[in-house]
């Protein structure tokens, strides 16, 4: 059987925080455009607080939406997955 689930500790959920913002920018976001500081703040908020996220943010500059997923437990890691907007 695996280990139980436990909350994220903040130093797994600022690293896997700053994984996405890089993962972003290789992606060819942008760091200055309001979609990725959007993206920074729930990221910023999700380390601080250990509060889970889960959420949509429009990418209008990128034709995009952002599905987020920041999870509260170490069972799931953090990931956001870039989606065509149609």
């Amino acid at each position: 059987m695996g280990k139980p689930k436990e909350q994220k500790e903040k130093g797994e959920r600022l690293s896997e925080g700053i994984y996405l913002l890089k993962q972003l920018k290789e992606a060819g976001i942008k760091d200055h455009t309001m979609s990725f500081l959007m993206l920074k703040q729930k990221i910023t908020e999700w380390v601080t607080s250990g509060d889970a996220f889960e959420g949509k943010i429009e990418m209008e500059e990128y034709g995009r939406v952002a599905e987020v997923d920041l999870p509260k437990y170490n069972n799931r890691i953090a990931e956001i997955k870039l989606k065509v907007k149609r």
